[in-house]
């Protein structure tokens, strides 16, 4: 095999249909290989990913796998999905095209580090819950990942968009790719040499990518994983023999060290509890060693639409809060206690629960309006509050049928508001009723 040799400025590259496209500059570079910008005759630019050689071991059925990839087309619009292959000559580098980050978008790694941050929660939350709905699509096609980790992610800062590169080692389920990840990101079970990686590490690695991206920390790096040096020896001890979660709620003695892991406890401490109660589920004892009880990606994504829907501000000082819908929050940012006069709860959703706060200015999406929908963007409806009261305005394009607790029934059209009664039913249709409950 011949020695590996960059491409240069202006090279031109013989694509597999036979057309050429030319080296304009370096985009970037990881273990795998190099990304160049790549431009061609007609103007149009890509991205090329050229492998290193020596890093693929079976190339020609890397080749083939790629081919196949390209040939069954994108799961979503989320993967940035290889387009076109460059030409194969046994023992030569060779690569593939794809669409290259729109203007906007910025690598995870740069929120992780802070030096981007999010317009506001909410695109934070949108930003999980477009990773998720993307990784659900993937394995709903048939497909794992496999290589799940931060470098596989750009996302725009201004309302959680995201894009999903490095599509290359996506495979079948029951495949294999050669490739293990990041043991900062793998499942315990592939970092201790039990299993290969498939759909359900996959989950795990979400997970992890979920509670950086929420956090702000390592889920598994804690007080005792200070090593001077992360060594192998020490990195299969810490995400594959021994891993215990920072916020384990029966073994405190990995909790996050007070000068190195400053964002999760803070974070954390204002997270509701129906999202510490779905980590330390993914993080538990018996999801890290016996890879039970991890989360679906339907799961986590009505937990997080719960979460978006708890998002409303503070009444005293404006903050961004997530409230808690039957008991007090407080206020990360003046400390005051804040409590709803009650919640909209309608029937659960792959087991999981799923209320609204009753509360100024609380949103209802599509989602809501419908139990078969999964469109988180599309504000259906909002909550307002007038001295003593709160109503539901209907910005959707139906009519509601509200059952009053005397019996009566009423119809809402859009634009309208129903005042919010305790026991109330709201019926917005599809057979999908909500109960105005209230709290103590």
């Amino acid at each position: 095999m011949s020695e590996f040799v960059p491409l240069k400025k202006n090279q031109r590259v013989e694509l597999d249909d036979g057309q050429t496209v030319t080296v304009t500059d370096k985009l970037g570079e990881g273990g795998q290989g190099i990304v160049y910008r790549v431009r061609f005759d007609s103007g149009e630019e890509r991205a090329l990913k050229w492998f290193f050689v020596g890093y693929l071991k079976e190339t020609r059925k890397f080749y083939n796998h790629l081919a196949e990839n390209i040939k069954v087309g994108s799961p979503s619009e989320a993967f940035l999905w290889p387009e076109q292959l460059t030409k194969f000559v046994d023992g030569k580098p060779f690569g593939y095209t794809m669409k290259i980050f729109p203007k906007g978008y910025e690598s995870f790694s740069r929120f992780l580090l802070a030096r981007v941050h999010f317009k506001d929660a909410a695109a934070m939350v949108n930003a999980a819950l477009n990773m998720v709905a993307a990784f659900k699509v993937l394995h709903n096609k048939g497909y794992n990942y496999q290589d799940l980790n931060d470098g596989n992610f750009s996302i725009n800062p201004m309302n959680g968009k995201v894009l999903i590169c490095d599509n290359d080692n996506v495979v079948g389920h029951g495949e294999y790719s050669g490739i293990l990840g990041k043991a900062r990101y793998m499942a315990p079970e592939v970092v201790r040499g039990d299993k290969q990686p498939d759909k359900f590490t996959d989950r795990f690695s979400l997970a992890v990518v979920l509670f950086m991206l929420l956090a702000g920390n390592h889920p598994l790096e804690g007080t005792r994983t200070n090593y001077p040096a992360l060594t192998n020896k020490y990195e299969k001890k810490i995400y594959g023999t021994e891993p215990l979660f920072i916020f384990d709620e029966k073994d405190s003695s990995n909790a996050p060290h007070p000068s190195l892991h400053q964002n999760a406890p803070k974070m954390w401490k204002y997270f509701p509890s129906f999202l510490k109660k779905a980590f330390r589920q993914s993080f538990s004892q018996e999801s890290l060693l016996e890879g039970r009880g991890r989360l679906l990606e339907q799961d986590w994504f009505n937990i997080l639409m719960r979460l978006k829907s708890s998002l409303v501000r503070c009444p005293f000082c404006g903050e961004e809060i997530f409230l808690e819908s039957n008991k007090a929050t407080t206020c990360p940012n003046c400390k005051k206690t804040i409590k709803a006069v009650g919640y909209l709860k309608f029937d659960k959703r792959s087991n999981q629960t799923v209320v609204v706060p009753i509360f100024k200015d609380a949103v209802l999406y599509d989602y809501h309006m419908n139990s078969s929908s999964e469109d988180f963007e599309t504000a259906a409806a909002v909550i307002l509050e007038k001295p003593g009261k709160f109503g539901l305005k209907n910005n959707s394009r139906f009519n509601w049928s509200v059952k009053t607790p005397e019996g009566k029934i009423i119809s809402r059209q859009p634009g309208e508001v129903q005042v919010l009664f305790k026991d109330a039913e709201i019926n917005f249709g599809n057979k999908n009723i909500a109960q105005v409950v209230a709290n103590d």
